[in-house]
């Protein structure tokens, strides 16, 4: 069985650039980063509570205050190996470029929990769709495939679903206003801009 695609955090400015280029979506400020951060706050509290509520995480100990939330949860019995699903959500998204911090969120985000939960537990799809909205080209979904007589292929998806976008309309343009909801809306209906396809091998 094919493994899923896996989430790749990476906080590099001109990897930001590349993707602003391909999806027309304007890349703003550090300041304004940190306004539709701080606005997108009292969603990303929402998806914290919907996880320990209905899903059964549970808030870590002790307690960090740089973090909005840190929970964990048992693994699914499908991966008996696998260890504590952990999630970790700053309170301020400069935290997220904070190069002493780097590795922190490469093992927050590359471990097992998005790509095995994102389907069937629907507040983790929405917290990994609300951070690409949010940071366009800092949370990828990346899956290579070999090809037989071709080679190796990467995909790369930058923006969540149209579908997901259109049905957030309301939560999305309080954060980002108009203008910007419609340029990611555009972006994200259309393949050539929200999918980067390369070979690799």
């Amino acid at each position: 069985m094919a493994s899923p695609p896996e989430v790749v955090f990476s906080s590099d400015v001109p990897n930001m650039h590349e993707w602003s280029r391909r999806t027309g979506i304007p890349l703003v400020s550090a300041d304004a980063i940190g306004v539709n951060y701080a606005r997108a706050r009292r969603w990303l509290q929402s998806i914290r509570n919907q996880l320990v509520q209905q899903h059964g995480w549970r808030d870590t100990r002790p307690a960090d205050d740089r973090m909005l939330f840190s929970i964990e949860c048992h693994p699914p019995s499908s991966l008996p190996r696998s260890p504590v699903f952990r999630l970790q959500v700053p309170m301020h998204a400069s935290s997220l470029f904070n190069p002493d911090r780097r590795v922190q969120w490469e093992m927050a985000f590359h471990g097992a929990v998005f790509p095995y939960l994102r389907h069937s537990v629907p507040p983790i799809a929405d917290l990994l769709h609300l951070l690409q909205c949010l940071l366009t080209g800092v949370f990828l979904l990346v899956k290579e495939e070999h090809v037989p007589g071709e080679g190796t292929y990467r995909t790369t998806r930058g923006l969540p679903p149209v579908e997901w976008v259109s049905t957030h309309e309301a939560e999305l343009v309080r954060i980002f206003g108009v203008p910007q909801f419609r340029a990611l809306f555009r972006a994200a209906g259309d393949k050539r801009t929200s999918f980067k396809l390369e070979r690799v091998r």
